[in-house]
């Protein structure tokens, strides 16, 4: 005799769960391939193999060796793979979501993090750095934030060893984790290597949740958009920079804000400002969303003062532990003096080579010219903020093309990483022209590097001088620039947010 199981059962729900376990297991196989491209990167490049090495830090030119075509064809292949992979993710997740299908995505995100931790970071010196600095504050107890690390003995020399980071206290304070490892200093790398990884899990939890607020059936595509890219993974959890902590505080502010927590906005945002300074600029507009936002608003003016006072409170306290006085500020002051990869470098060596004025008036020509039109996008997509009358997905749109217009224009030392600072808040924009310019920033900034270590190798930039400068802010900037112009001439809006850019990628679960 047949027993009636599945008597009384909802079939919706059956049927939903069995799509749930399709998703989840396709999520699975391609987390498991990424994983495995990350490992083979990892494998070529990690810490067992070249570190702590003779001489000074190493880069993937020193690691991979002195093929550099063989190499070039391994990181792209390498990048193109992730990509695809992430691609076919996406598209996944777009067919809807599930429980399942989140276990699938977090797990996958921990592996990367997990197998990352033991990769030499292959693209920039300044998490060595960051270890260094640990140390010397946590172990050494000198202020790391004018002594520099060459002040204390370590395994290996490091680029701008000479100089400390120009970075803001509460970076230094957040180091703690140091002390686990004592005096092993190949245990502190992978400590906090990993320790920088758990901001990077945790702004994802936090896109998860904010997307679960603003555009319901999406949080789970949204936080695969960042969790998944294969640029913010290899950025923060290959490389370990800190500027997912800086953002990490940024997504805090704005469950605040969606949350209707007036008092913690300027706090947060502030704790964000004194890990990289840069974040200071996000204060007003969100500020401002949250007035116009504000059903009661004197309650916010109100509880924004007490946040203001919480917020200075919390400088003074972090200032306190390193404050030298005009000294504190003069790392800072001394980078932005320099030049590298920008437009703004772009457009001092063509004043140099196709003008007759100094080489100090090119530099302020340059930078002022930079500064100027940053300025204006700045100031035009805060008067389209006002007039949007605020919200929540408004404001995100409006802080991620103020990095990004930041990025493009506003820096003279304009390194691939500072990209994460968009790329953190665009996957809350619903909308494909936010899905095509995290495509396009991405994609972009996977080059930069390679150009940069490798120029050298070809005879049309040995021979035009102008363009070997040119590319690297090219294919960084280029590609994102004319997704961006597109998506304002299709939409009419600088924030990409009429009815043609707000429909989500993404279909809610049955």
């Amino acid at each position: 005799m047949r027993v009636p199981l599945l008597r009384g059962a909802n079939l919706n729900t059956l049927f939903a769960d069995r799509d749930d376990v399709i998703r989840a297991a396709a999520l699975a196989v391609l987390g498991l391939a990424s994983a495995l491209i990350y490992l083979l990167l990892t494998v070529r490049m990690s810490f067992i193999e070249f570190f702590p090495g003779p001489g000074i830090t190493l880069d993937f030119v020193k690691m991979l060796g002195p093929d550099w075509q063989e190499n070039t064809a391994l990181l792209l292949t390498s990048f193109a793979g992730l990509f695809v992979l992430y691609g076919l993710a996406l598209v996944t997740l777009g067919r809807g979501h599930g429980p399942l299908s989140l276990a699938a995505l977090g797990l996958s995100a921990l592996a990367f993090a997990l197998v990352l931790t033991f990769m030499y970071p292959p693209q920039a010196v300044d998490f060595i750095h960051n270890v260094a600095d640990a140390r010397t504050l946590w172990v050494h107890g000198d202020n790391a934030m004018v002594v520099p690390p060459n002040a204390h003995p370590f395994p290996v020399g490091q680029s701008y060893g000479h100089e400390s980071a120009p970075y803001g206290p509460l970076w230094f304070l957040l180091l703690f984790p140091v002390l686990l490892a004592g005096d092993s200093i190949q245990f502190a790398l992978h400590i906090l290597k990993f320790y920088t990884s758990l901001y990077y899990l945790g702004s994802a939890i936090l896109i998860f949740l904010l997307a679960r607020q603003l555009t319901p059936g999406r949080e789970l595509f949204a936080a695969a958009l960042y969790a998944w890219n294969p640029f913010v993974v290899l950025r923060v959890a290959g490389n370990g920079h800190n500027d997912v902590v800086m953002f990490f505080f940024v997504l805090l502010a704005l469950w605040a804000l969606v949350n209707e927590r007036w008092r913690y906005l300027i706090p947060l945002l502030v704790a964000s400002a004194l890990i990289k300074y840069v974040s200071l600029m996000l204060i007003p507009p969100v500020v401002l969303a949250g007035f116009l936002m504000a059903g009661n608003r004197r309650l916010f003016l109100r509880e924004t003062a007490v946040g203001l006072g919480l917020a200075l409170v919390l400088a003074v306290a972090c200032f306190a532990f390193f404050w030298e006085g005009a000294d504190t500020f003069e790392i800072v002051r001394r980078q932005g003096d320099k030049f590298i990869t920008s437009t703004p470098l772009v457009l001092r060596e063509q004043l140099r080579v196709r003008t007759e004025i100094s080489d100090v008036t090119s530099d302020s020509v340059a930078r002022w010219a930079g500064i100027a039109a940053f300025d204006a996008c700045y100031a035009a997509l805060l008067l389209s903020l006002w007039r949007s009358k605020a919200g929540a997905i408004p404001l995100i749109a409006c802080l991620s093309l103020m990095m990004l217009t930041f990025s493009f224009f506003g820096v003279t030392w304009y390194r691939p990483w500072y990209m994460l600072w968009p790329l953190t808040l665009l996957p809350l924009v619903p909308g494909r022209w936010a899905v095509g310019l995290i495509v396009a920033i991405s994609m972009g900034g996977m080059l930069p590097d390679l150009i940069e270590q490798y120029r050298h190798n070809l005879d049309f930039f040995r021979e035009h001088y102008l363009w070997s400068v040119a590319a690297p802010v090219i294919v960084a900037f280029v590609p994102a620039a004319l997704v961006l112009l597109a998506g304002w001439a299709r939409t009419r809006h600088s924030l990409l947010s009429d009815d043609g850019a707000g429909v989500p990628l993404a279909q809610p679960s049955p």
